[in-house]
């Protein structure tokens, strides 16, 4: 199979060949608008474009930097704070394992800053709890052989990794534990509506027995309607220990990785964390190798318990 050139992605985005040339070399002198530098980086993506080995050894003169972006959530709940501590700790150890050194930052909802893409060479990013049009504007940041894996965002991009926990065998573990068919479903929020949609179409219960958390008061109206002694299914540990308040039969889905905070009579379904080695692992590859591309761009977290 004839590989793409530069000239192909050219033709196919209507714009010269010097510009496609400024955005694969991510060229900062150069005035190109963000519509055409993000149209330009997909198709080369589609097209299976793979920079020539002597200009992309320049590129592989590394900054050994990896940035790790934390997107506040967009409705601020009492266990926003710790919800991806572990998921955090663990990725900063395996990165550090490889060499890299990871850079932190918090990304605010109402005035975000993205002065640590545009003032650093980073050589991979880990972008977590990112919702769509957010997604949209740090993209354009990224230049072209830049990996980029998103966390708990369902992002629709064939450019980017995601790393989700695998929600549909996590319900069917649920239901087994309960050991009858849920009446009700309580979900943490996620910043990605996407995501907060799978989740509810992969519980398999009907919208109005489903609540979304956004405030304990409408959390007790919710819980108000459903009779005590009702199974049902809690995404997420923290938000656990507030339906069991009032209702005890249910299993938990441990999405932050802390089953211990929930009593140990509650069901509850884990998620393999040390799954985060393959995704580092991955992202290593994507930075040192100029051929490598992996084409399943959805990893999804297994169940392990």
């Amino acid at each position: 199979m004839k590989k793409a050139t530069i000239k192909d992605i050219a033709k196919a985005a209507g714009v010269s060949i010097a510009t496609v040339s400024y955005i694969l070399n991510d060229v900062k002198t150069q005035s190109i608008s963000d519509e055409t530098r993000v149209k330009v980086l997909k198709i080369a993506q589609q097209l299976h474009y793979v920079t020539n080995r002597s200009a992309r050894s320049l590129k592989l003169q590394k900054t050994g930097l990896i940035g790790i972006l934390l997107f506040k959530d967009l409705e601020p709940k009492p266990w926003s704070d710790l919800n991806y501590v572990k998921t955090l700790y663990r990725i900063e150890q395996l990165c550090g394992e490889r060499g890299y050194h990871v850079i932190f930052m918090q990304i605010d909802g109402e005035a975000p800053s993205y002065d640590m893409i545009r003032e650093r060479n980073l050589d991979g990013v880990f972008l977590i709890n990112v919702d769509q049009e957010r997604f949209a504007t740090i993209s354009r940041y990224f230049g072209f052989g830049i990996p980029v894996f998103a966390v708990d965002s369902h992002i629709e991009d064939t450019l980017f990794h995601k790393i989700i926990p695998d929600f549909e065998n996590g319900f069917r573990s649920a239901n087994a534990r309960l050991g009858e068919t849920p009446e009700f479903l309580v979900m943490d929020a996620y910043n990605d509506a996407e995501l907060v949609g799978i989740v509810k179409r992969r519980s398999g219960l009907d919208e109005a027995r489903i609540h979304v958390y956004e405030s304990k008061e409408g959390l007790n109206a919710f819980l108000s309607k459903i009779p005590a002694g009702s199974p049902g299914i809690v995404v997420n540990e923290f938000l656990a220990n507030e339906v069991l308040r009032t209702h005890e039969h249910i299993a938990v889905l441990c999405t932050s990785h802390y089953p211990d905070i929930v009593p140990a009579k509650v069901a509850k379904i884990t998620y393999e964390l040390n799954e985060y080695k393959q995704v580092v692992d991955m992202m290593d590859r994507n930075i040192h190798d100029a051929d490598y591309s992996n084409p399943d761009k959805f990893i999804y977290l297994s169940v392990s318990s």
